[in-house]
């Protein structure tokens, strides 16, 4: 029985497909349900390809018997379906189900290990760490039994364990997967893979939170220009890294280098907020400060007056921020020799604060 993985909408989350020895009439029957289904999924036809999948289990189960490992990959192929639908408690069992029937049938280590990355995977998007730890853990020791700790599908085993670790503040155990699940990704030629990226900024993470930013850079780096060219810079995780970035740059006094990240930050928060969103006027006040550092008074004051006037129009004219932000407004003009401009903002902002509630 072959067994094929498409790639994984999560790590570890894989799909079998078979070429059964067996030959009943009614395998051409259960092959096509399946081939149909799995088309279905990856059309997001999720109701289609649940009826297929169901009704190919009921014949293999028919023709094949209830414990047969084709019964098992069909069985894991419906937990799948469940699972891209957050359907966990639908899931879990079949995935159970399927493990079972692996356990039962001497020679398929592999697909037990692949359907244990599975439940673990599960149990990593339901929060429920201390499940998916050993789930995973059993499937390492496969791994590690059959000597195949370097092919891709043992370094899923190491990237979801490694999460479970960061996830519980067990760094030094996540590190030590996540460098070697890197080296593996890098000998087979998947840096490129989502899987590899996010792995990249989860270890970069690990180091600027240690402190060691010069490990933390090009790990960075590296994640944030993958993910330019792969058209997915504006998610959540690649934020967070570029604000890693530009922290890491304006500690060592690089503020050039800094600054086109918290620029880039501004402009997306910008694009998926609004441009009168707290969040952009945050975004700008930072910015301003890195230019002003920089005495690059020009770029910097557009950036404070856009960050007062969102933050007036959000907060009102009395909020402690918005008199924080004219008071360095007026720094500002003050150092570019605008004296007047100056005093006339700080008698305002003084006028403010003294009828605050």
């Amino acid at each position: 029985m072959n067994l094929k993985k498409l790639a994984p909408v999560v790590i570890c989350v894989l799909i079998f497909f078979f070429a059964s020895f067996y030959t009943p009439a009614d395998q051409a029957d259960w092959n096509k349900d399946m081939a149909t289904a799995a088309a279905a999924r990856q059309r997001g036809e999720y109701s289609v390809a649940e009826t297929l999948y169901k009704n190919a289990i009921e014949i293999q189960k028919k023709a094949l018997g209830p414990n047969n490992v084709e019964v098992a990959a069909s069985l894991n192929n419906l937990a799948v379906l469940y699972q891209d639908e957050s359907l966990y408690a639908e899931a879990e069992p079949l995935y159970k189900q399927s493990l079972a029937i692996w356990e039962k049938n001497p020679g398929t280590e592999t697909q037990m290990a692949l359907c244990l990355n599975n439940l673990g995977a599960l149990h990593r998007e339901e929060n429920l760490n201390a499940a998916a730890q050993e789930e995973y853990k059993r499937a390492l020791a496969i791994w590690e039994k059959t000597h195949k700790t370097e092919n891709v599908d043992a370094a899923a085993t190491m990237a979801g364990l490694a999460d479970t670790y960061h996830s519980q503040q067990e760094d030094a155990n996540a590190k030590a997967l996540y460098t070697h699940v890197l080296a593996i990704w890098e000998k087979n030629g998947m840096m490129e893979s989502p899987e590899a990226v996010s792995t990249l900024l989860k270890l970069g993470g690990i180091y600027h939170t240690e402190k060691r930013d010069a490990e933390a850079k090009p790990l960075l780096s590296r994640a944030l220009e993958t993910r330019e060219n792969m058209g997915t810079i504006d998610s959540t995780e690649t934020i967070a890294a570029m604000d890693k970035l530009g922290e890491i740059y304006s500690s060592e006094g690089n503020y050039a280098a800094a600054a086109p990240y918290f620029a880039k930050i501004m402009e997306i928060k910008e694009r998926q907020l609004g441009p009168n969103n707290l969040e952009v006027a945050n975004s700008a006040s930072r910015l301003a400060l890195l230019y002003y550092c920089e005495s690059q008074y020009s770029a910097a004051e557009p950036l404070y007056k856009k960050s007062l006037q969102i933050r007036e129009q959000n907060l009102g004219a009395k909020d402690p921020v918005v008199l924080q932000t004219q008071q360095f407004y007026a720094a500002l003009l003050r150092q570019e020799g605008r004296k007047e401009e100056a005093k006339r903002i700080e008698a305002q902002s003084s006028r403010n604060e003294a009828i605050r509630p």
